[in-house]
């Protein structure tokens, strides 16, 4: 019997709100992976020429009105499937900004990279065949199918890598890196080396996986999200103990829908945290 994996909490089974739930955040987060590099040219002299935009602009659209539907309506399999075709379309499109655009801007290839990466997750957790080859929807993390504990191993594995790569991109913003002090700094790369740390040790555990293991390491998962989004919350209310002076102030409401974005992904994190803690203690 074939068990699906359910995606927030990696239990044996799914519901068709969690799945709805689960659609309606991810085509929401594309709709604002596309802001941003619509935006990127804010400040910089990085400009993406009008096919690029005009493309983004499209597939904006297209993901606002996924969204609309998984909102608003009992989603059937063909919106599915558009959901799908359209990720897949947008993953395309980030490859060739990734070579044809941003050419000299690091911070704006990193973006495009974390992009894709999470696009491809999308595709991973959502667009499985079943035995006859038709698609289906699931909810588990290839390569490790339908098992609790890899299901667990690989939600702390692709958001552990989240994880790192989220303290970078805001530090690559000129303005706000010259608005915190040598606090924020500190902290903000001992994040990323404490996610990267994470993952090295997930990836040497000895396969098949031990519970008690990934037990081990979930605490200190769990921990270190908690606290990134202890300071997203401070970076968002202009906290003292983060900023310089009254730097924050000057920050362009384009980077504080960059803090939204990031807390909305860790707020999922920890949703699935407490429901993992419950799975693996």
């Amino acid at each position: 019997m074939v068990i699906i994996m359910n995606f927030f909490n990696c239990s044996a089974k799914t519901t068709a709100q969690q799945m709805k739930t689960a659609a309606a955040f991810w085509s929401e987060n594309n709709a604002q992976h596309i802001t941003t590099l619509l935006k990127s040219n804010v400040g910089s002299t990085a400009v993406l020429n009008d096919f690029f935009k005009e493309r983004l602009k499209d597939y904006y659209e297209r993901f606002i009105n996924i969204n609309k539907g998984f909102k608003t309506a009992a989603p059937n399999m063909a919106q599915y499937q558009e959901f799908l075709r359209t990720n897949a379309g947008f993953v395309n499109l980030l490859e060739r900004i990734k070579y044809e655009a941003f050419s000299g801007y690091p911070i704006l290839q990193q973006s495009v990279f974390h992009y894709i990466y999470e696009a491809r997750y999308i595709n991973a957790v959502f667009g499985t065949k079943n035995a006859t080859g038709g698609p289906i929807i699931t909810v588990h993390f290839l390569p490790f199918l339908n098992n609790t504990l890899a299901c667990l191993y690989n939600q702390m594995y692709f958001w552990g890598i989240i994880g790192a790569m989220h303290p970078s991109l805001i530090m690559g913003n000129n303005a706000f890196y010259n608005a915190i002090n040598g606090y924020a700094k500190e902290f903000l790369t001992e994040v990323c080396n404490n996610f990267n740390s994470l993952n090295y040790r997930l990836s040497s555990l000895k396969k098949p996986l031990k519970k008690a293991a990934l037990a081990y390491i979930f605490k200190d998962f769990s921990a270190v999200n908690n606290e990134y989004l202890d300071f997203l919350g401070s970076v968002k209310a202009a906290n003292p103990k983060i900023f310089l002076s009254s730097f924050a102030t000057r920050l362009p409401t384009s980077f504080y829908a960059a803090i939204d974005h990031q807390i909305a992904e860790h707020t999922l994190v920890a949703e699935i945290n407490k429901n993992i803690e419950k799975l693996i203690f």
